[in-house]
């Protein structure tokens, strides 16, 4: 079994979303003084490989606490893509070459978009989000900043009770099928997005 780490380790100053503040972490305590090391961390909820839920978008949706566990272990699919957007014939391809999506599914974008990156990233259309929900897939991940270049297929996924992962990393080792995602989150309260370490499993 190999375990594939998805995520980015997170700090100050890195690539974040237009507009959202720094991170910022304080020292509490010290080895030498109190006998013992801790931090307080000051971020938003959408930092660095961090999960969205429902909410995120949807003012009655769900938040991350009121997702099951069970839907943190997850078939994992990985559709590689290097071109700007996946439709929905380019899912149907990888269908064609790799067998059907199964319901109940993770299903994660795998474009080569390198983490801060300037300019417009490549993403998920509406059409392609509208094949999976059909479906019956779980969530979705990708290896960029944000679903789309525009938010709105964003907003479609998440407004109909799916949730997804963001700025994923490591995705070229992740076959297409036969892997399994593992990715369950701090739950806080009522929170619509937040900091999340998903792995992939390989037989």
């Amino acid at each position: 079994m190999r375990v594939i780490d998805l995520s980015h380790a997170f700090a100050p100053g890195q690539p974040h979303f237009p507009g959202d503040p720094d991170q910022e972490i304080k020292t509490v305590s010290t080895i030498e003084n109190e006998g013992f090391l801790m931090h307080q961390y000051t971020l938003v909820g959408s930092w660095g490989t961090h999960v969205d839920a429902p909410a995120h978008f949807d003012p009655q949706g769900r938040t991350l606490d009121q997702i099951p566990i069970e839907e943190t272990h997850l078939p994992l699919y990985c559709i590689d893509l290097t071109e700007p957007l996946c439709t929905a014939e380019k899912s149907h391809t990888f269908e064609q070459n790799h067998g059907t999506i199964q319901p109940k599914s993770f299903v994660a974008l795998h474009t080569g978009w390198t983490w801060g990156n300037n300019g417009t990233a490549p993403g998920w259309t509406i059409e392609a989000l509208n094949l999976l929900h059909t479906k019956g897939i779980t969530a979705i991940g990708h290896d960029l900043p944000d679903t789309d270049p525009t938010l709105r297929a964003q907003r479609w996924w998440l407004t109909r009770d799916h949730w997804q992962i963001e700025n994923l990393t490591n995705l070229h080792h992740i076959p297409a099928t036969g892997a399994t995602i593992i990715c369950p989150w701090p739950v806080p309260k009522g929170g619509a997005s937040f900091p999340v370490r998903p792995i992939a499993l390989i037989p």
